[in-house]
Formats: C-alpha cells, sequence, structure tokens
C-alpha cells in the first residue's frame, strides 16, 4: 500500500508577501469584524503576514457596508483601540496597513477626536519619523494626516506638526526623500489652520524650503502659502515679517550670508548661485502680489531695491 505523504499546507500569498485570508461579505458584518479584530489585537500566535490580510479585509468590509456603527457589533473606540495595536507592531507593512485602516475609518470630526483621545497621533508621528526604509509607511502616515486636515484641521495636533516640521527642517540634510511631501502637507495645513503651523514654527520651516528651492513651481508655491496668509488681516499676526521674510532676502543682504555651516569651501560658490537663483524667484514671486510688494518693500532699504531693480 503506497504510503501516503501529508505536507505542510501551502498557504496563499501575493506578491507583498500578505498572505490572502478569505473574507466572506455574506456573514454578519458583526462576525467578520469580531474575526478581524481578535487577529489583530492578539500578541501571538498570528503571524505578522496574516494580520496584514485582516487589515486590508476591514478596508474591503467597510467599503462594502459602509459606516454604520449599529452593524460593526463595535463601537468606533474599541475599533481604534484594536487599530493601535498595529502601529505598535514591529512589521512596517502591518504598521502602513494599521494607517491606511484609520484612514478609511476616519469619516467625520468625531472620529478623529476619538483617535486624539486615545492618542493614537503620537504613534502617527513616530511612524513619520522613522527613516529605516519604510516609505511605504511613512506614505500612509501623510495621507492619514491630510485626511485629517480635511475632516476637521482646526483639531489637528501638535504633536504630528512636530514631526512634519522637523523632517521638513533637517530632511535635505539627511537626504529624506518624504521632505517635499511634509512641506507640501505643512503648506496645505498653514493655510487652513495658521495657528498650529506658526506657534511650532512651521512658517519659518516653508521660508527656508524656498531658499533651499530652485524648482520656479515648488518655490512659487511655497512662497505664495506666506502671501496668502499675510493678504488677509486674521491670519496676518502669524507671519512675523520683520524676522522670517528677512530670509528671503538674506542671500542678497547679508555679505557673510551662508545657508548651511556645514557647506565645504569648495562648494561654497556653487551654493551661493544656487540661494541667490532661489531667493531671486521667490522675489520676483512675492512681487507679483500687492501683500508681497507692501511687505518686501518695508523691508528692503533703498539701496538694496535699487541694486535689484534699476
Amino acid at each position: 500500500m503506497a504510503a501516503s505523504v501529508r505536507g505542510r499546507p501551502i498557504r496563499s500569498r501575493n506578491d507583498s508577501g500578505e498572505e490572502n485570508v478569505p473574507l466572506d461579505l455574506s456573514r454578519e458584518p458583526s462576525d467578520n469584524l469580531h474575526e478581524i479584530l481578535q487577529n489583530v489585537a492578539k500578541p501571538h500566535g498570528v503571524s505578522n503576514m496574516r494580520k496584514l490580510g485582516h487589515l486590508n479585509n476591514l478596508i474591503k468590509l467597510l467599503c462594502s457596508i459602509g459606516h454604520c456603527e449599529e452593524r460593526f457589533g463595535f463601537t468606533y473606540e474599541e475599533i481604534i483601540i484594536c487599530l493601535r495595536l498595529a502601529l505598535l507592531n514591529e512589521a512596517k507593512e502591518v504598521r502602513a496597513a494599521g494607517l491606511r485602516a484609520l484612514r478609511y475609518l476616519m469619516k467625520d470630526s468625531s472620529i478623529l477626536q476619538l483617535i486624539l483621545r486615545l492618542q493614537v497621533d503620537y504613534l502617527i508621528a513616530r511612524c513619520i519619523d522613522i527613516k529605516q526604509s519604510n516609505e511605504v509607511e511613512r506614505t500612509q502616515a501623510l495621507r492619514l494626516v491630510r485626511k485629517m486636515i480635511t475632516v476637521n484641521a482646526l483639531l489637528f495636533p501638535s504633536s504630528v506638526t512636530n514631526s512634519l516640521i522637523a523632517v521638513g527642517n533637517d530632511g535635505l540634510q539627511e537626504r529624506d526623500p518624504m521632505v517635499r511631501a511634509c512641506i507640501a502637507v505643512i503648506c496645505e495645513l498653514a493655510l487652513k489652520n495658521p495657528a498650529v503651523v506658526a506657534q511650532r514654527g512651521g512658517l519659518s520651516t516653508i521660508l527656508k524650503n524656498v531658499i533651499d528651492s530652485q524648482l520656479s513651481r515648488i518655490n512659487e508655491a511655497l512662497i505664495t502659502t506666506i502671501l496668502h496668509l499675510l493678504n488677509h488681516p486674521h491670519t496676518r499676526q502669524y507671519v512675523r515679517s520683520d524676522v522670517e521674510l528677512e530670509q528671503i532676502l538674506a542671500p542678497y543682504t547679508d555679505f557673510h550670508y551662508r545657508h548651511n555651516p556645514e557647506t565645504a569651501e569648495a562648494q561654497l560658490k556653487e551654493d551661493k548661485q544656487a540661494r541667490f537663483l532661489a531667493s531671486k524667484m521667490a522675489i520676483v514671486a512675492a512681487f507679483r502680489s500687492w501683500s508681497g510688494e507692501c511687505c518686501f518693500l518695508s523691508l528692503l532699504h533703498i539701496e538694496v531695491f535699487f541694486f535689484f531693480f534699476i
């Protein structure tokens, strides 16, 4: 009699390594959600790739039944508490899936308030801060941050603002690929909640990156964000024109100007030319608006003004 050889069951996986966990949408949503959250919250006995599959199933379930808390069998608070554990997982793929699930779950200000009350914002900030070949996780974190701005920018937490500004300040020196994305989010937040950006020094970060950018579209977008705030009386108070805007003029007005003290002497001339170009583009963009023209003319000495434009 032929011997029967039975091997280990082969688990189906897709190209990303995620384990394909079946989801039966004909079952009660509460049963499906119970199974998903149970596997996500288990500290042992469930592989990370299986947790990844369950987190993706949660998104499919939300898209299928909508945001109907009565059909969940769980409160939003209980769901967020379970998803919070995914953001503490050692696998970046699971953390990214947890961030994505939170983005799909957050439909209005009440859920955003729950997320903040449960201090999930500190875990989101941690995901932005970590730089260990985890671009997928950081991308999902920034997408979640933009969703928070869209839902209610006035509730935006300072913890996440600090992380965005930290990347914006030091990202270029550290060759961080997410620096431009973080600056774009800071600009978006500055238009909708300038108070939190100004209090954390974000406007100075935007202006610093104006001098760092020699691409005309990026340069103009950054300086236009500041000019938009200057153009409205209720937001003008956040821009310290006598301090922050002088950064734009510094390459021309400061004889000993050096944008980065670590720049080597051999590269100093090339670096100065790049700063001159960025400063010129920003000044030209500013003079296309009344707010920029009035502000910069109040800063410029008459000799510098004639040097630039005559």
